[in-house]
């Protein structure tokens, strides 16, 4: 079985890809970053495109070059929070381009790929911040919520392809850590019904998941993996 992780050579992605190899898959991965890419490379001896996936020649010729593919990982993205009054519009169209655009050039050039196998599925990594509406996020969770739309859009229109998605909530990668510093573990945790932050196996596992046959009869889902997040708020004596 052939998996592509996008944004695979850190933080939530370089999990995911050590997770499927741990199920026997063999790993492409795209990354825009040179210096993790190596890395991922060495440690796991997959083959490595350095790749902006919101490019779309660059995506078409990289895919080109495959051979096979069973499951696509739309895991790329980036985020950066802004106000709306002071926001750089600039700046937040990379956001866009990246998360949406960057979802839509992967999923459009593996599809004819993705039609040869008999067990093939999209899964595209959404956030928890696409429901809770946090304030200050510039385009970050509205284009997360565009991501969920395209999974069940594309889940009827792809079939038997299966197309679904994963929401990570509060997690500490190596991006984020500095949110959760001191005291700030403490009231995040405290924040989340399950009273922890989650870590990128918690992410991992539930991929590993939707990319098993175990999951053959799911597509169209979000699942959110965020200890109870955006399940709404607490109850009150």
């Amino acid at each position: 079985m052939q998996a592509l992780v996008t944004g695979g050579a850190q933080g939530i992605g370089y999990k995911i890809v050590e997770s499927l190899i741990n199920d026997g898959f063999s790993i492409t991965i795209f990354d825009i970053n040179p210096e993790t890419l190596n890395k991922a490379k060495a440690s796991f001896g997959c083959e490595v495109f350095e790749i902006d996936v919101s490019i779309e020649s660059d995506v078409k010729e990289a895919i080109s070059q495959l051979q096979s593919l069973d499951v696509l990982i739309n895991n790329a993205g980036i985020w950066k929070p802004e106000p709306l009054d002071t926001l750089d519009i600039d700046i937040q169209k990379t956001v866009w381009e990246t998360n949406v655009i960057g979802t839509l050039n992967c999923t459009k050039y593996a599809l004819p790929i993705l039609e040869q196998s008999d067990s093939s599925c999209v899964i595209n990594l959404t956030s928890a911040a696409s429901r809770t509406n946090s304030p200050g996020l510039g385009m970050y969770a509205a284009s997360k919520a565009a991501i969920e739309t395209l999974t069940r859009q594309w889940s009827l229109e792809l079939a038997p392809i299966r197309v679904n998605a994963v929401g990570p909530g509060m997690v500490i990668t190596e991006g984020t850590a500095s949110n959760y510093e001191g005291k700030a573990l403490e009231l995040r945790s405290n924040a989340v019904p399950l009273k922890r932050v989650g870590d990128t196996s918690d992410i991992a596992q539930v991929v590993s998941f939707l990319a098993s046959p175990k999951s053959r009869y799911i597509t169209g889902q979000v699942i959110f993996v965020d200890g109870g997040v955006t399940a709404g708020a607490p109850g009150h004596n």
